[in-house]
C-alpha cells in the first residue's frame, strides 16, 4: 500500500482550494450573500504568502485571496484567508487573530493600504466544532464593562462533515463538489467505492481538467487501507472518460511507491552499513585500549620486578658488606676505625653491627 503523506488532509485542502475556480466558487456560493454583493468577485487573485512575514511562513500553510468591492469610494481590497482544520483546536481565535495582525502588519510594509482580513476555515473533522465568541475563553460571567478592551472579530467556518449531501449537490456542477465531497466521504472509502458517480460527478464530461481528477484520486488511493486488487475493481467501473486516467494515474503512484521504497530501502542499507561500520571502529578501539592496558600492564610488571631485583641486589650487597666487616674484625683484628674507613661506613654502624651479632651468638 502506498504511504500515507505526513499531513495528507493538508496536501490535499492546498491543492484543491489553492485553484483559482474552487476559490470563487466558494467565495460565490458559500459566503454571506450581503457580504458577496458588495465585492467585484470577477477580480478575485491567489496572493498566497503575500502578507505573511519571514517569521510565520514556516507556520503559515494555507492560502490568501484578495479582491476589490464593487463601491468606487471604497479603495481598500478584502482578503479572504482560508485556513484548513481537521482537528477542533482549543482557542481559533488566537491562530486567527496572530495571522490577521501579522498580515496588516506585512501590508503596511509593502506600502500598501489596509486590507480586511477575512478568517475561513474549512473544517474536516468529525467532532462537532462549537463556535462562540472570543469573550467566552475568559469564563461566562466576564463583566460587560471588560468586552470593550478585547478584540472583537468572527471567522467564517464550513463544516465540512456536517454539510448534507443535497447542500453540497445544490452548488451545482463545480470542482468546489467534487472536492467538499472527497473530503467528507475520505475516512469512508467504502462509500467512495460504492458511488463513484457522486463524488466525481461531472468530471467525465469533456472540458474537466484532468489534473485535477488526478489530484482527487492520488488524495483517495494514498489516504485509504485500499488492497492494490480493490483499487484496480474501483477503477474499472469509473466512466470511461475517466478509467483511462484514473489507470495512469494509479501506475504512477505504484512506481513512485516503488521508488520510494526502493529508496528507503537503500538508507536503510546505508545505515545498516554506518551502524556495522561504527561497531567494527568501535570493537577496533575497545581492542587497542585492551592492548595498550595489557602493554601497561606488563610495563608495570616488568618495573616491578626490576625495582624487586635492585632490592635484592641491594640486600645481597648490604650481606657481602656484613660478611666482610666481620672478617676483618673477627679475622683480620683490625680496629674499628680502620674497618669503617676501609668499607666507607660510620663506624659507630660497625660498632653496632658487631653488638648485634654478638647477642645473636
Amino acid at each position: 500500500m502506498p504511504k500515507k503523506p505526513a499531513k495528507p488532509h493538508d496536501e490535499f485542502f492546498k491543492a484543491t482550494f489553492g485553484r483559482l475556480e474552487i476559490a470563487l466558487d466558494y467565495v460565490q456560493k458559500m459566503l454571506p450573500a450581503e457580504l458577496v454583493a458588495e465585492l467585484d468577485t470577477s477580480k478575485l487573485t491567489r496572493v498566497n504568502g503575500s502578507y505573511v512575514s519571514k517569521t510565520l511562513q514556516e507556520y503559515f500553510s494555507d492560502l490568501i485571496f484578495e479582491l476589490p468591492f464593487k463601491r468606487q469610494d471604497l479603495a481598500c481590497n478584502i482578503c479572504l484567508l482560508f485556513e484548513h482544520k481537521s482537528e477542533v483546536p482549543t482557542h481559533p481565535h488566537l491562530q486567527l487573530l496572530r495571522y490577521i495582525l501579522d498580515g496588516m502588519e506585512e501590508q503596511l510594509k509593502q506600502k500598501k493600504k489596509l486590507s480586511p482580513i477575512i478568517p475561513i476555515i474549512i473544517y474536516q473533522g468529525k467532532k462537532r466544532w462549537k463556535v462562540r465568541d472570543l469573550s467566552r475563553y475568559f469564563g461566562k460571567s466576564i463583566p460587560e464593562s471588560l468586552l470593550r478592551y478585547l478584540p472583537r472579530f468572527d471567522y467564517h467556518l464550513t463544516h465540512v462533515n456536517a454539510l448534507g449531501d443535497e447542500v453540497i449537490l445544490a452548488l451545482g456542477k463545480s470542482l468546489l463538489v467534487n472536492a467538499l465531497f472527497m473530503m467528507k466521504y475520505i475516512r469512508e472509502p467504502d462509500f467512495i467505492i460504492q458511488h463513484p458517480q457522486q463524488i466525481f460527478i461531472g468530471l467525465d464530461e469533456e472540458g474537466s481538467p484532468e489534473d485535477f481528477f488526478q489530484v482527487l484520486l492520488v488524495y483517495f488511493v494514498k489516504n485509504t487501507e485500499l488492497a492494490p486488487a480493490q483499487v484496480r475493481e474501483f477503477i474499472e467501473i469509473l466512466p470511461k472518460a475517466l478509467n483511462k486516467a484514473a489507470m495512469s494515474t494509479y501506475e504512477k503512484i505504484i512506481a513512485e511507491v516503488k521508488t520510494q521504497s526502493d529508496s528507503l530501502l537503500a538508507e536503510e542499507r546505508q545505515r545498516t552499513a554506518r551502524e556495522r561500520q561504527r561497531a567494527e571502529e568501535e570493537r577496533q578501539r575497545a581492542e587497542e585500549a585492551l592492548q595498550r592496558e595489557e602493554e601497561e600492564r606488563q610495563r608495570a610488571t616488568a618495573a616491578l620486578q626490576r625495582e624487586e631485583e635492585a632490592l635484592q641486589r641491594e640486600e645481597e650487597e648490604h650481606q657481602r658488606l656484613n660478611r666482610l666487616i666481620y672478617y676483618l674484625h673477627d679475622v683480620m683484628q683490625l680496629p674499628l676505625s680502620n674497618i669503617a674507613e676501609m668499607m666507607g661506613v660510620e663506624e659507630q654502624y660497625v660498632l653496632e653491627l658487631l653488638k648485634e651479632g654478638n647477642s645473636e651468638g
